[in-house]
């Protein structure tokens, strides 16, 4: 498609990018007055990340609503910040980002530092995963990208088969690039966040076992397409029926297979009975996640869903050049 050449096009791509790393980044995490509660009880984190609004100032201290209206006071103990001032300078109704850690002694909060005034947006608390939770920006949507790439080059190579026209088999080939790349990509940020949660890059865990078959199904694919020493038509439709059935692999190793086995990712044999629903995609048809962050990762899909439709027409381009460049020889 020709929008995908335009410097407009790229331009608001890169500026894309540059924003979902920053939002990824940049933007505070707030959690819940419950969420400092449970980790100082449970003595994981002394000091947790609250978002919550300034009700009013009492004999007491300052009382604060979080996310969910629950009050709370927060025991200044005579401090003054000095990149914000005075703690007097902020006014009723105004929204902080605050790292706090609860007192069991005086059953209230005792300010730590003020990460933000009045954000614009705030990346919620995911109890267990600190900033590491942001990483889910990139995995999750990621191997949504990737199976989504699977499936419309399947498509084209349904097509190939229908229409025998050649481009359709180029576009599955380019399709099926892109599609790898980001399960590829998926499974790197996968093992980061393996890293510092699990403690290792790879644990052979079910997902992380499925993933790397995926990978060896759609290199296979891509061996036979080059390797086959037979007629271009013969070659594009055994590639094309290989294809076709990666798409069925693909929906069994990514969406079958973790949930019938037991799995350190969420899901894990959820469709046995054995675990708890996936937070994005389930059987019940709900989003069992943050409302923020379940919309900050289908901006990223869209995103990534872009840059994946970029590379395809990139690739497909090269390939038409290819044969171009093959049939005058």
């Amino acid at each position: 498609m020709k929008i995908f050449r335009s410097n407009i096009f790229l331009f608001c791509l890169c500026i894309a990018l540059a924003v979902q790393v920053f939002i990824a980044f940049e933007t505070p995490i707030g959690g819940s007055f419950s969420d400092a509660v449970q980790l100082s009880m449970n003595g994981v984190q002394a000091v947790t990340p609250v978002k919550a609004t300034l009700v009013s100032v009492d004999s007491i201290g300052e009382l604060f609503k979080d996310l969910y209206g629950e009050p709370g006071h927060i025991n200044l103990s005579g401090k003054s910040l000095v990149s914000y001032g005075s703690f007097t300078s902020f006014a009723k109704g105004d929204v902080l980002v605050m790292s706090i850690a609860y007192n069991p002694s005086t059953k209230a909060f005792d300010l730590v530092d003020v990460i933000r005034e009045n954000p614009i947006m705030t990346f919620p608390m995911i109890q267990g995963l600190g900033e590491l939770g942001r990483n889910i920006l990139f995995h999750v949507p990621m191997s949504m990208v990737a199976f989504i790439a699977f499936v419309i080059g399947t498509i084209y190579s349904i097509l190939y088969l229908v229409k025998r026209n050649y481009d359709y088999d180029r576009q599955a080939r380019a399709a099926s690039a892109g599609g790898f790349l980001f399960t590829l990509m998926a499974t790197v940020t996968g093992s980061i966040w393996a890293r510092f949660s699990w403690g290792t890059f790879w644990n052979w865990d079910p997902r992380e076992i499925s993933i790397f078959i995926l990978l060896l199904v759609y290199m296979a694919y891509f061996m036979l397409r080059s390797l086959l020493e037979e007629s271009e038509d013969k070659k594009a439709r055994i590639a094309a029926v290989y294809n076709i059935i990666g798409m069925i692999s693909a929906f069994f190793l990514m969406f079958i297979l973790p949930r019938i086995t037991q799995s350190l990712h969420p899901g894990g044999g959820s469709l046995v009975g054995k675990g708890a629903e996936a937070p994005l995609l389930n059987l019940s048809g709900k989003t069992h996640i943050d409302r923020t962050l379940s919309n900050m990762q289908w901006i990223s899909v869209i995103l990534f869903l872009f840059v994946f439709l970029w590379i395809k027409d990139i690739y497909t381009r090269i390939l038409r050049l290819q044969d171009k460049r093959a049939e005058e020889i």
